[in-house]
């Protein structure tokens, strides 16, 4: 251990006091790693970052170990056991910890950058090297022990630290490729403060050394800085606060990965409903259609001989039915529309849905728009609300024997509600339905982060009520009903 430094901080109890949170930044970062780690993260950062958190959990110690270590131990350098363990012990643990700073470097890169297994054994080289240093510069006069200890923090400075923090820099900056899939804009700025930091870090607790007779701590070192007027061990306290912070900042990177993780999730399960749903429905609908077709066919083929006229008027009949199958499934294939191809303000989208009903039938509709918000829709989001709006309007239109409908249209300052009403015959909507069509909505609404609220009674119309938010920020909607008047 470097007694100059454990006279100092001996002697002024402020450097003590900076010494102290010198070694907590390090070490709650380190904590707090290893606190929120996942396991099984598919991120190289999220892979690697428990070896920063090794790094700042023995990096810390090794700081509390200036201001710890009684001063009789440090005096008694070699003599005693008690000297051998605290002098020897604080050297080998400066060297670990940047061990695994430099651990935490090369992996990360070589990880990002396809580096070659063989790589993997630089640090294991540098602190190799580091221990022969030290054992080949053993002094053999116990005057010089003090010297010595000096000299190997310097060797595990030059050899550890200083590539550890300018490889760790690198490994961070190069991860903007490998979060970009997250979303999170400001992760991009956090990888770039806490290469900032650690480049800082690698020249203040890396490059600065105590004054040596060789190059270059023999120009730059401690007592430069001194001359400057600023001492190194403020400007590795700062450095140390700034890598704690950036890297504090960058543990969301787990939350950012979870959250993708359950946005994959989700659009995999809307994926494998939509297919159910494709299945179901051609099958209960189409392919019943086709099928009824082919039995008319054949019914037909065994009237030619006996009734040629009665199997033209079949055929003829089939020939509107085949129509007909044709005409439901365009229509059906007209809802598989992608999220892109659609309008991204949510206005127009229902607005022209809603146009093409009133085109289609005799209904009246009534409309209103209130409220200014900057409404804007993702893809996802738009394909959601077109298929929500072509159920609901194709329930009107079909089973609601409705002659008016009602659609008003709410945009608030973090997303939009829309309220569909019809004087059609209604139903107990008391009663659980077993109805797929109404499951779908709920479900869609919720996968885009909203809510539906259905209100109906027999011979009163139906009421549907739905709110999304904008741009998939759920907003506290999908459980706080933001827009709960008019429910």
């Amino acid at each position: 251990m470097n007694p100059s430094l454990h006279f100092l901080t001996r002697e002024n109890w402020y450097w003590n006091l900076l010494f102290f949170f010198y070694g907590l930044s390090f070490f709650l970062m380190g904590f707090s790693i290893l606190l929120q780690a996942r396991r099984g993260s598919s991120l190289h950062l999220g892979r690697r970052l428990p070896w920063l958190a090794v790094f700042g959990l023995l990096h810390g110690l090794v700081e509390w170990g200036y201001i710890f270590i009684p001063a009789a131990a440090v005096a008694e350098g070699w003599q005693t056991l008690r000297g051998v363990l605290f002098n020897g012990g604080h050297a080998l643990l400066l060297a670990l910890s940047y061990l695994f700073l430099l651990v935490f470097g090369i992996n990360l890169l070589g990880d990002t950058r396809g580096w070659p297994a063989w790589t993997r054994f630089f640090p294991l080289a540098g602190f190799g090297g580091w221990l022969l240093f030290s054992a080949f510069t053993f002094p053999r006069e116990r005057a010089a022990t003090d010297a010595w200890l000096i000299l190997i923090e310097i060797a595990a400075r030059y050899l550890l630290a200083a590539p550890g923090a300018v490889m760790s820099g690198l490994a961070i900056l190069a991860q903007g490729d490998d979060l970009q899939h997250l979303r999170r804009n400001s992760l991009k700025f956090f990888l770039a403060g806490a290469a900032t930091a650690l480049f800082l870090y690698a020249f203040g607790g890396g490059l600065i050394v105590p004054p040596a007779s060789f190059f270059p701590a023999n120009f730059l070192n401690t007592d430069l800085l001194l001359r400057l007027g600023l001492p190194a061990p403020a400007l590795r306290i700062l450095s140390s606060i700034l890598v704690a912070f950036f890297i504090f900042r960058l543990l969301d990177v787990y939350d950012a990965e979870e959250q993708h993780y359950r946005e994959v999730a989700r659009e995999r399960e809307m994926i494998w409903r939509e297919r159910e749903k494709i299945r179901r429905d051609l099958h209960d609908g189409v392919i019943q259609s086709i099928y009824g077709l082919a039995l008319g066919l054949e019914h037909s083929r065994t009237l030619l001989a006996d009734n040629p006229a009665a199997a033209a008027d079949r055929l003829a009949t089939l020939s509107q039915q085949a129509e007909k199958v044709i005409s439901d499934l365009r229509g059906y294939l007209t809802g598989l529309h992608l999220g892109r191809d659609l309008p991204a303000d949510p206005v127009a989208l229902v607005k022209k849905l809603v146009t093409d009903l009133a085109r289609n039938s005799d209904l009246k509709v009534n409309w209103y728009v209130h409220g200014n918000g900057q409404s804007y829709l993702d893809t996802d989001q738009r394909d959601h609300l077109y298929h929500i709006m072509i159920e609901i309007l194709s329930n009107i239109r079909r089973h609601a024997r409705a002659s008016e409908v009602w659609i008003g249209i709410d945009l608030g300052a973090g997303g939009f509600r829309v309220k569909i009403k019809d004087n059609g015959t209604g139903f107990d909507a008391t009663v659980p339905t077993g109805g797929q069509g109404l499951k779908n909505l709920r479900q869609r609404a919720a996968l885009a982060g909203g809510w539906l609220d259905i209100e109906s009674s027999p011979g009163r119309g139906t009421t549907m009520t739905f709110w999304l938010p904008y741009e998939g920020d759920s907003g506290g909607g999908v459980h706080g009903h933001p827009l709960g008047a008019g429910r």
